[in-house]
């Protein structure tokens, strides 16, 4: 029986992992594409501009997924509705109201000298509308571990970007065609979503007050977390933008686009991490949260820590075939983001363990603190040196931050009390390849 568990966990990891690895080939295959093609100042405006999108998509989006999967996870169908439902009606207000202030911006053209800005509150009006049902429908997946949805999902977005870099190599144009693309493509996928039965608007009946109390609660401190998360990654984006220049944020965003790949077995890990942390929880069992923690942290490791040597051996081939001769001189900065890769697992591992213990007021100090660091940083370096791998150094000290800050905050919890984390983690890894040899030999 105890196999049987372990190959099925293996199954669905494995679909988890794949879900997150060829989204991002492919997503890294459209970048190369598109970097080749576009004009410097072209590419930083759309980088702006997709920052701006992914921010707003979590602030609108992330903390309701969060919320309805730490409710959905191991519940019945007729609950599952009321959640649904209750979360519909949430994020439809959110949405709603997110559009209209951006239509009023656009149209009040206060960012017209910022391209990429006035064209995400233009564009992004319309398309926060559209992510919605999208957004409920991959937490409800999440929470039922239905990885062959996620999967299939997660490679049409995916496919968003590569249609982008085909119309920019084929047509050309600028920002405004490239958002237009991005948002027809998006009203697409939602068609196919619904008419596959994936997530339904009209669940939206079934919405209970409670219910909406009950996610407004977790969302009100997950939303912040995830919104401060989510301004660590573009606070550098928009401030290289604002005080540097587009071009610079097109040098930036070479390196940049390769962290993404250090981030495929983490969100992987994750996707089926967090409803298991969630349920365990649910469950009242910290002995096995916390065997659960130490396990997925201590696989994030025996991956990256080899991973990520010969990432910085071959630096200087992986910067030249992914952004070409002209940004071959990013490198530095490649290696500097491969110090941020080595602290990721911990801060993301102790941030979604927060987050399944329902303490999500104590996520946001962390993530609050990290952001303040990173920005301060930020700023420093690019007001004293004017050079990007400096700005790239500040995100290493925000996810050390996370790091330390993380593993402090779960032992306050009461969970981890008798527990070194990193030497379970280092143990564990030490079995885990033990008995993966001895089954070989």
């Amino acid at each position: 029986m105890q196999s049987l568990k372990n190959k099925e966990q293996i199954k669905i990891q494995v679909l988890a992992f794949a879900s997150q690895l060829l989204p991002a080939i492919i997503g890294v295959l459209s970048f190369m594409l598109l970097v080749r093609t576009a004009k410097p100042i072209v590419l930083g405006e759309y980088v702006i501009y997709m920052a701006a999108v992914v921010l707003f998509e979590m602030i609108k989006s992330g903390g309701l997924q969060s919320a309805l999967v730490m409710r959905a996870s191991g519940t019945d169908k007729q609950q599952q509705l009321t959640i649904n439902g209750s979360a519909y009606w949430l994020g439809s207000v959110i949405s709603f109201s997110l559009s209209i202030i951006l239509a009023i911006i656009y149209f009040s053209g206060y960012f017209e000298h910022q391209p990429g800005i006035q064209v995400f509150c233009g564009w992004y009006a319309i398309l926060g509308i559209i992510t919605l049902p999208l957004h409920i429908a991959e937490a409800t997946a999440v929470a039922r571990q239905d990885i062959k949805f996620l999967l299939w999902l997660r490679l049409f977005q995916s496919t968003n970007a590569l249609l982008i870099a085909c119309y920019a190599y084929f047509i050309g144009g600028g920002l405004k065609n490239f958002a237009t693309v991005h948002l027809v493509f998006t009203f697409f996928l939602l068609m196919v979503v619904l008419i596959f039965g994936k997530t339904n608007p009209l669940q939206i009946r079934f919405k209970t007050m409670a219910e909406v109390k009950a996610l407004f609660k977790l969302i009100k401190y997950t939303l912040a977390t995830l919104a401060t998360t989510n301004l660590l990654k573009s606070a550098d984006t928009f401030l290289i933008g604002s005080l540097m220049g587009p071009v610079y944020v097109a040098k930036y965003a070479v390196p940049l686009k390769l962290t993404e790949l250090f981030e495929i077995p983490l969100r992987s890990l994750s996707t089926t991490a967090f409803p298991q942390l969630a349920a365990k929880n649910n469950d009242k069992d910290p002995a096995a949260f916390k065997n659960h923690f130490i396990q997925y942290l201590s696989w994030a490791y025996l991956l990256y820590i080899p991973g990520l040597m010969i990432a910085f051996i071959f630096a200087p081939y992986i910067v030249l075939f992914i952004g070409g001769n002209q940004y071959a001189d990013t490198t530095i900065i490649f290696r500097v983001f491969i110090l941020y890769g080595l602290l990721l697992p911990t801060d993301r591992m102790t941030g979604i363990s927060l987050d399944a213990l329902q303490k999500p007021a104590i996520n946001l100090k962390k993530v609050f603190i990290m952001a303040t660091v990173n920005i301060v940083a930020d700023v420093l370096a690019i007001h004293f040196t004017h050079q990007l791998e400096w700005v790239a150094f500040a995100s290493v000290l925000n996810v050390a931050t996370g790091a330390l800050l993380g593993c402090w905050m779960l032992k306050q919890t009461g969970v981890f009390t008798d527990t070194v984390i990193y030497k379970d983690v280092y143990n564990h890894g030490i079995l885990f390849v033990k008995q993966g040899w001895q089954k070989l030999r």
